[in-house]
C-alpha cells in the first residue's frame, strides 16, 4: 500500500470516530468550485479528524484550514480530469483497501468489547469446580436429547433435596472425572469451553449451577473454591524417578542426596545438568517453560507457587512423575488490561465464544434490514429434498423440481429464493462431514447459516450506503490514493524523468551543490592506545593496510579495523579536533569513543562544484519542491471558487462549541 504519511488530509491507518456535526449543517453548502457544491458537514469531519495531526498551528485556524481544504478539492478535480480514477492500478489498490477496512465494520464491536472485559475479569480469578456430565451429542436425535435432559434434571432434583454432589458425581456422572468425584481442579479463563466457563465463574462458591449444555452433553457444576489468579511462574527443577521394573527404587534416596548438595550452596544449574532424570530440562540447567496453576501437575504447581522469592527452592516433593526440587526463577503477575487487551481479543476471535459476536451482529443486521428474527423454511422445501441423498452428503441441485421460484426472504431490493438456497446446499454439503439425526435438522442448520452469510454479504456490498462512518473513511482512502497518484505524476515522476527541466534547474542553482574539502584517507580504529601507536608506526613506514591488519589481528581477536576511501572534511567519524594535513596523524581519542584513531591522509581535494550526477539525489529533491511550489501557486487559476460566509460563520461557531 502507498505511503501517504507526507500528504495532508490522508489516511490514518486506524479507525476513528467521526465527531458529530450539527444536523442543520450536514447538508449546507459551504464551498462551491466550478459549480460543484461541498457541504459543511464533510468539511467539519475532515477538520476534526486532522486537527491533532496537523503540525503547523496556523493550519488549525479555520480560515487557513479552509484554504487547505479548497486546495485539496482542486487537486481531486485535477486527478479526476486526468482520469487517474480509471487506472487499473488505482482500482486494484482501492478494492484491496476496501476489503481490509471493511472487516472492522462487519462485526459487533460492542459485544466484542464486553467479551474482552469479561475475559480480563476472569483472567484475574481462578475457580476450583466439580461437575456431573450426562453425555449427549449436539446432533443427537430429539429422543436421545430428551433422555439425557431427563437424567440431568433428575440429578438436579436430588441435589436440591440435599444429596451429596461428590457422591452423585462418583455414581452418576458419565465423564472421566467421575472417579475423582467430578473434581476438575483449578482453572482460569479459556481453559474450558465457553458455556462451561460461564457456569463455573457465574456460580457462587459452595453452590451448584442449573443444568447447561455443551458439545459434550448436559452438565451441572459445583464451585468448591475461588482465588485470585497468582499469574505464571518460570522455575527450574531437578527430578529423579524410578524406571519401571527397576531392581532397586532409589529416586527418593537420590533426590535427598541432591537436596543436601543444594543446601550446601552447590550451583543448582550444574546439579540439574549432572543429576536430573528429566533429559529435556537438564541441558538447560533444569529450566522449564513458563506455566500457570492449571498448566502442570497440581502437586508440582502447589509447591512452585508456595515459593515466595526468586532464588528460593522447595524441599523434595513427590508427584505422579517422580521426585522434584523446584527453584523459583521468575514471577509473572497478570498483566494490565491495556497490555492484555489485544491478546485477549485475538484469543476470543479464535475461540467458539466468537460466535456470540457473530450472533450479536447478525441480530443487528436483521433489525437494520427489517428481517424477522426467526425465519423458517417453507414446508415444501423439506419435501423436494431427498432424505437419503441429503444425509449421505450426495445431494445435487435439481432444477426440474417445482417451487424453485418461491421467495424465502428479501433484503430491501434483493430477493432470495428456494433455488438460491438449494444451490447453496449442494456446495456446502461436499465439505460438511458432521452427522445429523434427520433431514429437517440438517436443512434447518444450513438455512440458518445461509441467512447469516447472505446478510453479511449484502451488508458488506452496501456498506457505503448503510454506514456513514465507513462511507467517510473509505472515501478518504480513495481520495487519498488519487492525490498520491496525482502528486506522483505531476511532481515526483516529472522530477525524475524531465531531464531537460532537471538540468536547467541544476544550472541555475549550481552554487548550492559544492563539494566541501575532500580527503582520501585510511581511518584506523584501534582497541587501545598501545595498538594505535603500533599502527601509527607501521603507517609511517608505509606498511600496507592488509599487512598491518594481519600483523595485529591474531588469534581470532580483532584489535584494529580500517576504513579507506574519500570523505568530506565534516565526516562524522573523524575525531572532533582532527587537524587536516597530509600524512599520518597522531593518536586521537574522543571522550565517549571506544576506539583510539589514527588517520593517514593520502590526498586533500579543495572545494569544487559537483556535477549533476554527483548531486542528482539532492537536485531531484529540490526540483520536486520547486515543481510542487509552482503547481500549488497555479492550482486556483481558471477556477470559480465561492465560499458561503453565512455557512462558514455557523461552522466556526459549531467547531468552537465542540472544542470547548
Amino acid at each position: 500500500m502507498k505511503n501517504l504519511s507526507s500528504l495532508l488530509f490522508l489516511i490514518s491507518v486506524f479507525l476513528f470516530t467521526v465527531k458529530s456535526t450539527a444536523q442543520n449543517l450536514d447538508n449546507k453548502t459551504l464551498l462551491t468550485i466550478d459549480g460543484t457544491d461541498y457541504d459543511a458537514g464533510t468539511f467539519m469531519k475532515f477538520y476534526f479528524k486532522n486537527i491533532d495531526i496537523v503540525k503547523e498551528e496556523g493550519h488549525k485556524n479555520i480560515d487557513n484550514y479552509l484554504d487547505l481544504y479548497i486546495d485539496y478539492r482542486l487537486k481531486l478535480q485535477q486527478a479526476y480530469s486526468l482520469g487517474l480514477h480509471e487506472k487499473v492500478d488505482y482500482l486494484k489498490e482501492i478494492q484491496s483497501t476496501r476489503s481490509s477496512i471493511a472487516q472492522a465494520f462487519l462485526t459487533d464491536n460492542e459485544v466484542s468489547d464486553k467479551l474482552i472485559k469479561e475475559a480480563y475479569e476472569r483472567e484475574n480469578k481462578e475457580v476450583n469446580v466439580s461437575h456431573i456430565l450426562i453425555k449427549v451429542d449436539r446432533t443427537a436425535s430429539p429422543a436421545d436429547t430428551l433422555k439425557a435432559w431427563n437424567k440431568i434434571h433428575d440429578i438436579e432434583k436430588e441435589l436440591q433435596k440435599g444429596a451429596s454432589f461428590s457422591s452423585l458425581a462418583r455414581t452418576k456422572s458419565e465423564g472421566p472425572s467421575a472417579g475423582n468425584e467430578g473434581n476438575l481442579g483449578w482453572f482460569g479463563s479459556f481453559k474450558m469451553v465457553y458455556e462451561f466457563e460461564n457456569a463455573a465463574f457465574d456460580t457462587k462458591k459452595g453452590s451448584f449451577s442449573k443444568p447447561f449444555r455443551t458439545d459434550f452433553g448436559y452438565h451441572i457444576v459445583f464451585v468448591n473454591d475461588t482465588r485470585p489468579n497468582p499469574g505464571d511462574l518460570t522455575v527450574a527443577h531437578i527430578m529423579t524417578f524410578d524406571k519401571k521394573n527397576a531392581a532397586s527404587k532409589t529416586a527418593q534416596e537420590r533426590i535427598m542426596e541432591i537436596y543436601e548438595q543444594v543446601q550446601s550452596g552447590k550451583d543448582f544449574k550444574q546439579l540439574a545438568r549432572e543429576f536430573s532424570d528429566d533429559g529435556n530440562s537438564a541441558a538447560r540447567g533444569g529450566k522449564l517453560n513458563r506455566f500457570g496453576t492449571g498448566g502442570v501437575d497440581e502437586d508440582f504447581a502447589n509447591a512452585a507457587f508456595a515459593l515466595n522469592k526468586v532464588g528460593d527452592y522447595s524441599e523434595p516433593i513427590k508427584t505422579k512423575y517422580g521426585w522434584h526440587i523446584i527453584k523459583l526463577l521468575e514471577k509473572h503477575p497478570v498483566q494490565s488490561y491495556e497490555d492484555l487487551k489485544k491478546e485477549l481479543e485475538n484469543r476470543i476471535k479464535k475461540s467458539p465464544r466468537s460466535r456470540k459476536i457473530t450472533e450479536g451482529f447478525i441480530n443487528k443486521l436483521k433489525t437494520l434490514y427489517n428481517m424477522k428474527s426467526k425465519n423458517t423454511l417453507p414446508k415444501n422445501v423439506y419435501e423436494i429434498v431427498n432424505d437419503t441423498l441429503l444425509l449421505s452428503g450426495k445431494y445435487k441441485f435439481d432444477n426440474q423440481v417445482k417451487g424453485l421460484d418461491q421467495k424465502l426472504f428479501t433484503l430491501r431490493e434483493s430477493s432470495f429464493k428456494v433455488e438460491d438456497f438449494l444451490k447453496y446446499v449442494e456446495i456446502k454439503i461436499v465439505k460438511d462431514l458432521q452427522p445429523y439425526p434427520s433431514k429437517k435438522v440438517k436443512l434447518d442448520a444450513y438455512y440458518k447459516e445461509y441467512i447469516n452469510e447472505q446478510l453479511m454479504a449484502y451488508h458488506n456490498k452496501n456498506l457505503e450506503r448503510d454506514n456513514e462512518e465507513f462511507r467517510f473513511l473509505y472515501n478518504e482512502f480513495k481520495e487519498g490514493f488519487l492525490i498520491f497518484d496525482l502528486i506522483e505524476e505531476k511532481i515526483w515522476n516529472k522530477a525524475k524523468n524531465d531531464s531537460i527541466g532537471l538540468n536547467n534547474y541544476f544550472k541555475s542553482h549550481q552554487e548550492d551543490y559544492k563539494w566541501k574539502r575532500r580527503l582520501d584517507i585510511d581511518l584506523t580504529q584501534n582497541i587501545s592506545q598501545e595498538v594505535a601507536e603500533k599502527v601509527r608506526e607501521q603507517l609511517i613506514k608505509k606498511v600496507a593496510i592488509d599487512v598491518i591488519k594481519s600483523n595485529l589481528n591474531i588469534d581470532n581477536k580483532t584489535q584494529v579495523m580500517v576504513s579507506s576511501g574519500e570523505v568530506e572534511e565534516t565526516y562524522n567519524r573523524l575525531p572532533d579536533n582532527f587537524e587536516i594535513k597530509l600524512g599520518v596523524s597522531s593518536v586521537y581519542h574522543d571522550v565517549g569513543d571506544n576506539f583510539y584513531k589514527v588517520i593517514n591522509v593520502k590526498k586533500i581535494k579543495e572545494p569544487t562544484n559537483k556535477t549533476l550526477e554527483e548531486a542528482r539525489g539532492s537536485v531531484i529533491n529540490a526540483y520536486q519542491q520547486q515543481l510542487e511550489k509552482n503547481w500549488l501557486e497555479n492550482l486556483r487559476k481558471g477556477h470559480q471558487i465561492k465560499v458561503s460566509r453565512k455557512v462558514l460563520k455557523k461552522v466556526k461557531k459549531e467547531i468552537e462549541k465542540q472544542l470547548d
